[in-house]
């Protein structure tokens, strides 16, 4: 951890795509057990920020730092930082011919270097921290699209993380399945968990994050205490952005 007592730190971060610039001078950090909550009309950049915490978008200017450490210096082993940092996509990338427990212990295999009884043994208490135990044999097309997403998550906390991403992991699911998924989030927030979530879920944005940041046209226009902004959004582009989704 850097001397602020940042866990993660993104220092003036711009990212271009072609002609088409995504993020314009961002700064903002995260502190250990925060829950940073990213909200924001679509293609203000949220998704690409919390991309590039973990360097799967790579800034086009600026630094980003992980534990007191420039992760964008070249010099660093951005595969090993990634091994800290777990992340969740709306897609859940499961590999069909493999079933829950084995989606869960082939990376701790194969990129930690575990042993495969131990790597059971973390699988199976990731699977019952999402309340899924009972159903470790079960293959990805025996489950419902909420529980391959809470196995996505256990398969990225097996990997013990100092940090979880969710890029808008319940955007792909049924209104009846989402619930399953935020209670999911919502109990790794009560252990402490430090998260950044990317979320169109209003309700789990004003409740559970510690901390709102709200994005437009690439930039953080407030930030803050998430029950305030929401009672008394302070910028013009926040109360349009509420007024369009409450």
């Amino acid at each position: 951890m850097n001397e602020e007592g940042s866990l993660v730190r993104l220092e003036n971060i711009h990212k271009a795509f072609g002609d088409n610039l995504v993020l314009k001078g961002v700064d903002f950090s995260v502190k250990p057990g925060q829950v940073v909550v990213l909200i924001g009309p679509s293609g203000s950049g949220k998704s690409t920020l919390l991309r590039t915490i973990n360097l799967l978008e790579e800034p086009t200017e600026g630094r980003v730092l992980f534990d007191g450490k420039d992760i964008t210096d070249i010099r660093t082993n951005v595969n090993e930082v990634r091994t800290h940092i777990g992340i969740v996509f709306q897609q859940f990338n499961l590999f069909p011919h493999k079933n829950a427990l084995d989606n869960i212990t082939l990376a701790m295999r194969k990129v930690l270097n575990v042993s495969h009884g131990e790597a059971n043994k973390r699988a199976l208490e990731e699977l019952k921290r999402v309340g899924l135990e009972e159903r470790a044999d079960a293959y990805p097309s025996q489950l419902s699209g909420g529980q391959q997403q809470r196995v996505a998550i256990a398969r990225a906390l097996a990997m013990r993380p100092k940090l979880m991403l969710f890029d808008e992991v319940t955007s792909a699911l049924d209104p009846e399945l989402v619930k399953e998924v935020l209670d999911a989030m919502k109990r790794l927030a009560e252990e402490g968990m430090t998260m950044v979530v990317v979320t169109h879920e209003m309700g789990f944005a004003r409740e559970v994050g510690t901390r709102l940041l709200v994005m437009d046209d690439g930039q953080i226009v407030e930030d803050g205490d998430p029950k305030k902004i929401f009672a008394d959004p302070q910028h013009a582009r926040t109360k349009k952005f509420l007024s369009d989704v409450l």
